[in-house]
């Protein structure tokens, strides 16, 4: 019996040993095998080692009397005024291969030291920014660029690192440019309002942007990403576009302009903006929640229904639901677990779209929207990066399994995200 619970005890000995080997030493070289099969399009941006990206910004930042030198902090090299000239750079940045895999995506992990590290950041005179980014553009597959453009409360390390995470997880292999203004006006209402003042002035700093791209760089495709109030970056440069004959009267240049979360005003977009956009990008998509908390906030200091704002009530639905004139058309199943969508409540944002019109595309996420404002979604949810990803490398809107499209008797496309079957 004694020899029976000694060879009972090494037999556990080592299976723990063996479990606690796999969990504790293991995982991360499980995780990085994976994530170097998973993630491995991201080729045109990597340079030198494993793990090393290379990324570039142009930025209408002051910068800061300090700012000279290797040694210099990355906060103490630009501050929060504007400037009318443009300064541009690239930045090397380390990223760990376990940055989000196998987790829900955090994007508070930007800022820890051991998931992304910025290497170096190098300022570039306009000649040599231009030469080395069209360098990686004439590399990439599609000789594409994508152009960031962040939100409010956004300083200069914050830019570059969400610059890094967001590349990471959306993984297209193309060069990616951010557009950095200076957005960290404070979270007062004060600070949001110089902030919406800083978003309209940079619009004449991003249009420069965009022309250099287009004059010197010479991408194949410019996808345009804006996040929140860089929305009305977007919007109001693409006024300033509009008016301008080399642009307006010439075939779109941008192939894409995404919206996500725009804190921009309804009203001026439907009235305004969405013409432009139509007449100098191929095609626009903008993605709305009901649920934002910040867009609420900012349609009570703006006294007006912001662009992000969705109508849609996330409800339990049954899966016939043809009852109603919006669910008729759809493509799919739906499934037993869903949204109820009344054709009423989506009307005014339905106004976005004109009648057999392919330039503009909503896309609801609020079945997905679970972040921990609401606001995030851009840079928290799977989702959103699987649907964008498929928007930006095809030509023609995919199908996605986890996206239903909904027609109504006027022809008008509303597309709405759930969590799958």
């Amino acid at each position: 019996m004694k020899r029976l619970f000694t060879i009972g005890g090494l037999v556990l000995a080592v299976f723990l040993g063996s479990g606690a080997y796999v969990y504790f030493l293991s995982t991360t070289s499980t995780l990085e095998r994976a994530e170097s099969f998973q993630f491995r399009r991201m080729q045109a941006a990597r340079v030198g080692e494993d793990g090393v990206y290379r990324f570039f910004y142009a930025t209408n930042r002051i910068p800061k009397a300090a700012n000279e030198g290797a040694e210099t902090l990355l906060e103490e090299r630009f501050g929060a005024q504007r400037d009318g000239q443009l300064r541009f750079g690239r930045f090397d940045t380390a990223i760990r291969p376990t940055l989000g895999l196998g987790m829900w995506l955090d994007a508070g992990m930007w800022f820890l030291e051991e998931e992304i590290r910025i290497l170096d950041q190098t300022p570039l005179e306009r000649a040599d920014f231009a030469a080395q980014l069209r360098q990686m553009v004439t590399r990439s597959p599609k000789r594409s660029l994508l152009v960031l453009v962040h939100g409010f409360r956004t300083d200069f390390p914050h830019a570059l690192r969400g610059t890094a995470f967001l590349s990471h997880i959306l993984d297209i292999d193309t060069p990616v440019l951010v557009f950095d203004w200076p957005a960290d006006q404070g979270s007062s209402l004060g600070g949001y309002r110089r902030a919406q003042r800083l978003a309209t002035e940079s619009a004449a700093e991003l249009a420069a942007t965009l022309r250099l791209i287009v004059d010197d760089i010479a991408p194949e495709r410019i996808w345009l990403v804006a996040n929140s109030m860089g929305a009305q970056v977007v919007a109001d440069t693409f006024s300033l576009l509009y008016r301008d004959p080399a642009w307006a009267d010439a075939p779109p240049e941008i192939a894409q302009v995404v919206l996500t979360a725009p804190d921009v005003s309804h009203a001026r977009f439907t009235e305004q903006f969405r013409h432009e956009l139509a007449t100098l990008a191929d095609h626009t998509t903008v993605y709305v929640s009901a649920n934002d908390r910040a867009l609420l906030v900012s349609r009570a200091i703006n006294r007006g229904r912001r662009l992000g704002e969705s109508t849609i009530s996330k409800a339990d639905a049954t899966p016939a639901g043809a009852a109603d004139p919006a669910w008729e058309n759809a493509t799919d199943t739906l499934p037993e677990e869903t949204l109820e969508m009344e054709l009423a409540e989506i009307q005014d944002v339905l106004e976005l779209l004109e009648p057999d019109s392919e330039g503009v595309t909503l896309v609801d996420v609020t079945p997905v929207n679970r972040t921990r404002n609401f606001h995030n979604f851009s840079f928290e949810v799977p989702e959103y990066f699987d649907d964008i990803f498929m928007r930006l490398l095809n030509e023609e809107t995919p199908e996605n399994r986890l996206r239903y499209r909904f027609v109504t008797p006027e022809g008008k496309h509303y597309s709405v995200l759930t969590r799958g079957r």
